[in-house]
Formats: structure tokens, sequence, C-alpha cells
């Protein structure tokens, strides 16, 4: 670089949420955080690290991405780091990838279908970078639930893995053992009797199909730590070796 010449750090970050509406389909249930048709991005501050500084982006575009009091510190992943030598100097920027609730925005994001999204090439290459990211990280049950919030079904589990990966790995029966699995080991809670009633009332997908009268799907929250490796979708080899 030329003496006297300075480079331009940046932050952005790729924020990713799903839309579990059975009616949704699975080409556009992955939605990704827009701003004016590109992602989340700007300067860092002076005196911010580079993680405050994608909080601080996000939170513009109108997703709170900063941790809360005893809440969830990691929230935002790096992904890469782009150096852009571009006509008007030298851009520097650290790209990040984050999940949050699909909803309402305060801010100036809008949210698209990440497959029909078209983006400039240095955005269309990072969020290609962070979407990859996030197909592996939703292979675990942590990284799945992430994407879906607090409170979800088991057929949320199997739309969000239709979605990211194309199917379950082997047949919708198989994924829903595995679910059962994952109840009977703890890492998938059932929600409270007590808090049931509410949240069927106020979220269609938990109650029974309309005109159905079948059972209600049951309810559960991630109850892992996030450092466990259980597979989302994985054959039961250890009980037939």
């Amino acid at each position: 670089m030329a003496r006297g010449a300075q480079a331009a750090i940046a932050v952005g970050v790729a924020v990713f949420g799903f839309d579990a509406d059975p009616g949704v389909s699975p080409s556009r249930a992955l939605q990704v955080l827009t701003v004016r048709r590109t992602l989340p991005r700007g300067e860092l501050g002076a005196r911010e690290r580079f993680a405050e500084a994608a909080a601080r982006v996000g939170a513009e575009a109108g997703v709170e991405l900063a941790p809360r009091r005893g809440g969830r510190t990691d929230r935002l992943h790096l992904v890469a780091i782009d150096d852009d030598p571009g006509r008007g100097g030298r851009t520097v920027t650290a790209w990040y990838y984050a999940t949050a609730s699909l909803g309402a925005l305060d801010g100036s994001g809008a949210w698209a279908a990440a497959k029909s999204l078209r983006l400039e090439a240095r955005d269309a290459a990072a969020l290609r970078q962070a979407t990859e990211r996030l197909r592996q990280d939703a292979r675990q049950v942590g990284g799945a639930a992430s994407l879906l919030g607090d409170v979800f079904t088991g057929d949320d589990l199997l739309r969000l893995h239709v979605a990211l990966h194309g199917g379950p790995e082997g047949s919708d029966r198989t994924f829903r053992r595995r679910i059962q699995e994952l109840r009977d080991g703890g890492l998938l809670r059932p929600v409270a009797d007590r808090e049931v009633a509410t949240l069927r009332a106020r979220v269609p997908r938990f109650r029974s199909p309309a005109g159905t009268g079948g059972r209600p799907p049951e309810l559960f929250r991630y109850a892992g730590t996030g450092g466990e490796t259980e597979q989302l979708v994985a054959l039961r080899a250890r009980r037939s070796a």
C-alpha cells in the first residue's frame, strides 16, 4: 500500500431467520436480513470491537444481536475476512453470521428469501460462506434450535432440515424417531403444561391442523449447553453394533 494510504475497516453481518409456517415453501423458508438489497454493513468505530460493531449494524437494521445479561454470548459467528483493494481505496471487512427470530423489524432492514436474493459480488460471496457455516452448525441440535426460537415442535425441526439440506437422512419416520430419542435423552425438554395453552392460542402451528381433530404437536425447548455433539439426524449405529 502506498505511503500515507489508509484502509477502511468495516464489518458486515448475514442475519438468518426461519419461517416455520407449514404453508411456506422450503425454498422460501430461510430468510436473510437486508438493507436496501444488501447485507447490513458499516465501518468499525474508533473504540469498537468487531463483534460490537456487528451487533450495532444489526441493531440499525432492526434486530438485537448483542448478548443480554445472563443470555447467550455466542450469537455472532465470524465467517470471513474480506480484503478488497477497490478503486476508492482498500476496505477490510470482517463478516459475521447470526440467527434471529423472524418477525417485525425495528430499523431499516427487511427480510428476503435467501434462495432468491440477488446481491453484488462481495455480499454474495459473504452470504455463500455464511450459509455454508449455518448449514454445518444446524446439523447440531443447538444450531437448529437457534433458528426456531425459544419454543418449537419436532415438525419445525424437520422443515428446517429440509430447507437447509433438502431432506432428512433416511425417512421422515427415522427423523421423528430421532427427535423422540433427543427428548428422552433430555436434550429437548417438553414445555411445561402451564404454558402450553397460551402458546397454542398464540401460534397456529402449535395447534392441531384445522379440521383434523388430531393430537396437537408436543412443544419443546432446547435444553443443551451448546457443547453437545448430537447430530439432529443420525442412524443408530451404536445400537446395531
